[in-house]
């Protein structure tokens, strides 16, 4: 949406630029005010492009912002506390910003902690479950305790190796 507004905004500060670039050339006779115009539009172009740029950087990057990375170290730790986990390795996180709100959001009561508007934290990670451990158990509890956290995370599991 943000994209569209820039690519709106700077299409009809173009259209300004080239009425007041006319009417400058038509009363003054100068023709210097057509490539002047013609620059100020290059300019917003490339102003509009800056911030959608970053944004999209940023998404591919899978950058999360600080108070989110250290709600996810508190988390990944609680991950290595859970019950038939022996680690974890490949953790990937993402902020999904679509300023949509998600059905979970939308269909509990209780107070989580999170609102409509806040970013809802998406990710997948491998989850090594020990020799011992019901595999679907760990994947379960691991999924469930990484959604009591409002994170919606897909777990991939394996049982741990060793050597004979």
């Amino acid at each position: 949406m943000h994209g569209i507004f820039l690519h709106i905004l700077a299409d009809t500060l173009g259209s300004v630029a080239v009425v007041i670039s006319t009417l400058l050339v038509h009363f003054y006779g100068w023709s210097g005010f057509d490539p002047l115009a013609s620059f100020f539009i290059a300019v917003l172009i490339f102003a509009s492009a800056i911030p959608l740029v970053i944004s999209s950087a940023k998404t591919l990057l899978l950058t999360v912002p600080a108070d989110v990375e250290y709600t996810l170290r508190d988390t990944l730790a609680g991950v290595s506390g859970l019950r038939g986990v022996v680690g974890y390795s490949g953790p990937r996180f993402w902020v999904e910003d679509s300023g949509v709100p998600h059905e979970d959001q939308l269909s509990h009561a209780h107070d989580g902690g999170h609102d409509i508007g806040e970013p809802r934290v998406l990710g997948v990670m491998h989850v090594i479950a020990s020799r011992a451990a019901d595999v679907e158990d760990v994947r379960e509890r691991t999924v469930q305790f990484l959604r009591s956290r409002g994170m919606d995370v897909v777990v991939q599991v394996e049982r741990e190796w060793t050597r004979n």
